[in-house]
């Protein structure tokens, strides 16, 4: 659940768009906008709930179901996620 091992904030957005991706069914390659909200790109709540345990691991400490609704583009979960080197 927690992750040790901490990546740079690109890696970060990358693991964040190939989830998207995954749940979303679209191809990684096409890539997703870090400002394309995920309600309207075609997620839902029930989507949701599997972003959200796909990007547990990808976190330093339990996310919250919720905080994925107030921070719905790939830019904020990784501003949310993203711990700096140190911290």
């Amino acid at each position: 659940m927690v992750n040790s091992v901490t990546i740079s904030y690109e890696d970060l957005t990358d693991q964040i768009r190939k989830a998207w991706a995954d749940v979303l069914g679209s191809d990684p390659a096409d890539g997703i906008p870090l400002d394309m909200n995920f309600l309207e790109a075609g997620g839902n709540s029930l989507l949701l709930v599997m972003l959200w345990e796909l990007l547990q691991p990808l976190a330093a400490r339990r996310l919250k179901l919720a905080e994925l609704f107030q921070h719905g583009t790939v830019k904020a979960q990784a501003d949310l996620l993203y711990q700096p080197p140190g911290s």
